[in-house]
């Protein structure tokens, strides 16, 4: 395979090189260094007296350093942070703004106005502005021009376990930090000249009042908009999860896996006849052009965008050179790509993307070969091709679904068989509709198969759903063992390509084999009897107690009606294969552990959650092991030493900042050292015989 196709020669070494240079700091001339030994080398190639692989060896090394120069190139562009002081700054919004409960949140492109700043502080970037709730912010709209003066503050991770890689997320996304805007710091200059991109993003919205104005149901709009535009804002979770735990998520991402899918389904559709130049720039001419249709209708964002060139730069080696193999033209696409935006290399549509497409190029005509596929009707072969590009897709995607996101579908073949054709279908029906949006009569019936088929879509999903062991949950992989399971779909890749059947049936065994050793673990774990967990969750107290038996409950201040937890403590217990928790605040009896009054006991810890003045009202001195400041609290902490002397002191998050600022000030001049969770993240409490130790769990 690597031998036919040279410029995977070239991409490999360039991917492990932008690897190395995200993971390793490496100075620039060093890459610069090593790239003029890699020429030299190359050069003394040509001559007949030297080493035979010296040239290729050198072409590898000068990739390799080639990789790591654009990374750390990428990584200097992005490095400089926005200034904490604050500042006056112009912005242009460059989506329509999502009105919230309290706020309005626009993305926008903002630059620094009227003052200088060093190198080290950044003047420019694109970041999310939220407005105050108001009259004025709920008009503001895609393409407003506004002034303020805020601090633009960078993104930063909670820190609690199992959680959403924010930093990473938006780092990648170049979306450089975000800004609470006062209600009266800031000014509307009136709506600009609209890009390209905006007038894609109002097309998508003309397109989904079309779709309300036709009366569809709310399953079926929510389907509707995302297949077709990839409209998801008002998706409902349910559908979500029944998409989810079928195999069919990828009819709802209009991203890479789509755009893959959909480009190889194009390529399996429209067949060449002949090996004539014309009819193969004629073939990737309406593919592009399809591609890239449907791309502005989705509002042209950054995933599908990406998505998009990369099949653009596929066809376009297929043009260039009729004898390129499809596995060339990717190669071209990934290195074409990189060399502009390395860190797409981490982002989970760009790795989906070429692991779909990849796995399809490779597996797809062993197992067309292996079913005889050619030599069936017509009916039977277009079925069978289904199957075999949805089987790829997911084999070849399998290490990223697993690392990020724990699942698979179990009947994701039975799922598809029905699901992807019906795609089609609702997007040739919804084309037809678009185009008959002049002709309410002869639209109105098209529009009610329309509406048929996305319920017959979403009926058949749901019913898979629903199915006995639909979703196959799957311990959490860490990086390590992200990579034994891609090492294992290739042995299984290479073993089908090459009709190794032991090798097969061995890399089989490695995939179902591997939770039970890649799965990372920490010392901590060893021998628990329970803990304690408290999360960095900013609007209200949230701890959460696991017994050893598996039982446990979510502890607050608070009604359960009244807090938001989930998205502190829901990626844990997820990743731990927790049952559902239980909910206590206040007084709780029976279990594992006891609350009353804010004071918690379990495994002989006494940890006590305080939020108002009435602490003062105690009598008598009561030992604690731990003592949580929690939002509400009043007092000094000179008296609060004398009622409750405590071994820890434990400042939660949900403290309002001035109360946090004051009570460090007082905990500095007593010589108290407090744990600030808002800072150090969220901390696992373990009991240790008499004692007990905080194990800081951010990045666990």
């Amino acid at each position: 395979m690597i031998k036919n196709n040279p410029l995977i020669r070239l991409a490999l070494p360039f991917i492990v090189g932008i690897v190395i240079g995200w993971y390793f700091s490496v100075p620039v001339n060093h890459a610069l260094f090593m790239a003029t030994l890699s020429v030299l080398a190359m050069l003394l190639g040509f001559f007949r007296f030297s080493p035979r692989l010296l040239f290729g060896a050198g072409a590898i090394c000068f990739m390799l350093s080639a990789g790591i120069f654009v990374e750390e190139k990428e990584e200097a562009a992005k490095s400089p942070q926005w200034s904490d002081a604050k500042l006056h700054y112009s912005a242009t919004l460059i989506e329509e703004p999502d009105t919230r409960s309290s706020t309005v949140r626009a993305l926008a492109d903002v630059s620094l106005v009227g003052e200088s700043v060093s190198d080290t502080v950044r003047s420019n970037g694109r970041v999310y502005l939220y407005f105050p709730r108001c009259v004025e912010a709920e008009q503001l709209h895609m393409g407003s021009n506004v002034e303020f003066s805020a601090v633009i503050s960078p993104f930063r991770n909670t820190g609690n376990p199992a959680e959403f890689d924010t930093e990473r997320f938006y780092y990648i996304k170049d979306i450089t930090g975000s800004a609470f805007i006062g209600r009266d710091g800031w000014s509307d200059n009136g709506v600009g000249e609209l890009s390209l991109r905006m007038k894609a993003l109002e097309l998508r919205a003309d397109v989904v009042e079309m779709y309300r104005g036709l009366r569809f149901g709310d399953s079926e709009l929510a389907l509707l908009s995302a297949l077709t535009v990839g409209e998801k804002d008002d998706f409902p979770k349910e559908l979500r999860e029944e998409y989810s735990a079928a195999g069919a998520s990828h009819v709802l991402a209009l991203s890479g896996l789509h755009l893959g899918i959909f480009y190889a389904l194009l390529v399996t559709l429209l067949p060449l006849w002949g090996r004539n130049r014309i009819m193969i720039v004629a073939r990737e001419g309406v593919i592009v052009l399809l591609l890239w249709t449907f791309a502005f209708v989705a509002g042209l964002s950054p995933s599908v965008v990406r998505a998009a060139i990369l099949f653009t730069l596929m066809s376009l080696g297929r043009c260039l050179a009729q004898e390129s193999s499809s596995l060339s033209s990717l190669s071209f696409a990934a290195i074409a790509m990189l060399i502009f935006s390395p860190h797409l290399l981490f982002d989970i549509s760009f790795q989906l993307s070429f692991a779909a497409v990849l796995s399809i190029l490779l597996l797809a005509p062993p197992l067309q070969r292996l079913l005889k596929v050619d030599e069936r009707g017509r009916i039977s072969r277009y079925l069978l091709n289904l199957l075999v590009l949805s089987f790829a897709a997911q084999i070849g995607t399998l290490p990223f679904v697993w690392y990020y996101f724990g699942m698979f579908p179990v009947y994701f073949l039975l799922t598809n068989l029905v699901v992807v054709p019906m795609a089609f279908l609702v997007v040739s029906l919804s084309v037809l509709v678009l185009a008959l949006a002049f002709l309410p009569v002869i639209q109105i019936p098209f529009a009610w198969l329309l509406e048929s088929a996305v319920s017959m879509m979403n009926g058949w999903v749901s019913f898979i759903a629903e199915l006995p062991g639909a979703s196959l949950g799957m311990s959490s992989v860490g990086v390590a063992g992200a990579c034994f399971v891609a090492v294992a779909v290739s042995a299984l890749l290479y073993g089908l390509l090459n009709r190794r059947w032991w090798l097969v049936a061995l890399s089989s065994c490695g995939m179902l084999l591997s939770p039970f050793f890649a799965r990372p673990t920490t010392e901590d774990e060893a021998g628990e009897e329970g803990y304690i967990m408290v999360y960095n969750n900013r609007k209200n107290p949230l701890l959460h107690v696991v017994a050893s038996d598996g039982e446990n409950c979510l502890v607050s201040t608070v009604p359960r009606l009244d807090a938001e937890y989930e998205y502190s403590s829901g990626p844990y217990i997820k990743r731990e294969g927790l049952a559902e928790p239980g909910w206590a605040y206040w007084n709780h009896e029976g279990g594992a552990f006891s609350l009353k009054e804010g004071l918690l006991q379990f495994n002989g810890l006494k940890v006590r959650m305080l939020d108002s003045d009435l602490w003062r009202d105690n009598l008598y001195t009561e030992p604690t092991d731990i003592v949580i400041l929690c939002r509400g609290f009043k007092g000094s902490i000179a008296e609060l030493a004398e009622v409750y002397p405590a071994g820890c002191v434990i400042l939660d998050a949900s403290l309002y900042r001035k109360s946090r600022e004051r009570i460090l000030r007082e905990c500095a001049a007593l010589g108290i050292e407090p744990v600030d969770i808002s800072v150090q993240g969220a901390m696992k409490i373990v009991a240790a015989g008499d004692s007990f130790k905080l194990v800081p769990m951010r990045g666990k």
